[in-house]
């Protein structure tokens, strides 16, 4: 039986490849949109191991992300929404324009022709990652595999909450309440590299330079993954024994998001470069529209940015958690 520990002593290409063909199914499961909204076309398929239940919840949850999405397309960079999730337009610079084509194409994906646009949905969790963490971390709902447009739904999906309960029952200034299946999907759409394009840097040897400069930075656009919070302490996970294990602290939640976009440790397109920044941004758009009041909870303003840096309470937020805040949800 071919374990994940000999795939990955297999050389990429090849693993790949492999991999590729293990998730294949042989089904062909559609699960058609049109009976909730008749203007999405992009198909639903796959479903493996998925019950009644969870098809439903993700198909429901799917047509609730494109309301997410068609909310958050006019972005104002003065507005508080746009600074708290993406940073100021000073800081951002000439990515603002990265920004707002993610939004775009993120609130088209669902209309573009179902038979050359599908996303392959499945429940049973094939790399093992919905109960990969402790509870003090925090569990993945779901997790994108391979940037591409193919998620899996954990078991916990199917219990969060509709659009409409989350937002129509509560009157709240916390950015959190509000959070719901929709989110998640927008998360998940983010990650997918038709959807989301990110900056990413790479410093590679430069033999033609001095002695001091043996470095040379290539910046170039590729998918999002998930950000991590920078000049902060590693975390330190839970495990049945003994560890010296460390672990990045990955953007989820409403706290570490809106700290992407505000401490001076990231990078100006960390923020932008996190699927968690631009659901938040247009699960807030969304508030605001139906609300007419933006639910700014919490603010991140501070006078002193080192004692943030050292305040994990303040770094992580409040629980639920949405996903494991040591693991990346793509994998």
């Amino acid at each position: 039986m071919l374990t994940l520990k000999a795939l990955l002593s297999i050389p990429a290409v090849l693993s790949t490849a492999i991999l590729a063909h293990a998730l294949a199914t042989p089904e062909f499961i559609r699960i058609d949109p049109n009976d909730v909204n008749s203007t999405i076309t992009v198909s639903l398929t796959g479903g493996e191991r998925c019950k009644k239940k969870e098809l439903r919840a993700i198909h429901d949850g799917f047509v609730e992300m494109t309301q997410l999405f068609q909310a958050a397309t006019k972005l104002d960079w003065n507005g508080p929404a746009e600074r708290d999730f993406f940073g100021t337009r000073e800081r951002l610079g000439n990515y603002t324009a990265l920004v707002e084509g993610n939004l775009r194409r993120a609130s088209q994906y669902p209309f573009l022709d179902a038979n050359t646009t599908q996303i392959h949905v499945r429940c049973d969790d094939p790399l093992e990652k919905c109960r990969e963490c402790s509870r003090k971390d925090g569990n993945h709902v779901a997790y994108n595999i391979g940037n591409e447009a193919h998620i899996n739904f954990c078991d916990s999906f199917s219990d969060m909450p509709m659009l409409n309960i989350a937002v129509d029952t509560k009157s709240s200034l916390d950015m959190l309440a509000y959070y719901n299946r929709a989110t998640i999907w927008a998360r998940q759409l983010m990650h997918i590299s038709n959807v989301g394009v990110g900056i990413v840097e790479k410093a590679v040897a430069d033999s033609q330079s001095g002695p001091h400069t043996p470095w040379r930075t290539y910046t170039y656009t590729g998918p999002l993954n998930t950000s991590a919070l920078a000049g902060v302490a590693d975390d330190h996970p839970d495990t049945k024994g003994p560890n010296n294990i460390r672990a990045l602290k990955y953007a989820y939640g409403v706290n570490r998001a809106k700290l992407l976009a505000v401490l001076s440790t990231q990078m100006p397109y960390d923020a932008l470069n996190n699927p968690e920044n631009y659901a938040l941004y247009a699960q807030a758009r969304y508030v605001m529209n139906k609300k007419g009041f933006y639910p700014n909870l919490p603010v991140m303003q501070f006078d002193d940015e080192m004692a943030v840096l050292a305040n994990e309470q303040l770094q992580d937020g409040p629980r639920p958690r949405f996903g494991c805040f040591i693991k990346p949800d793509v994998a």
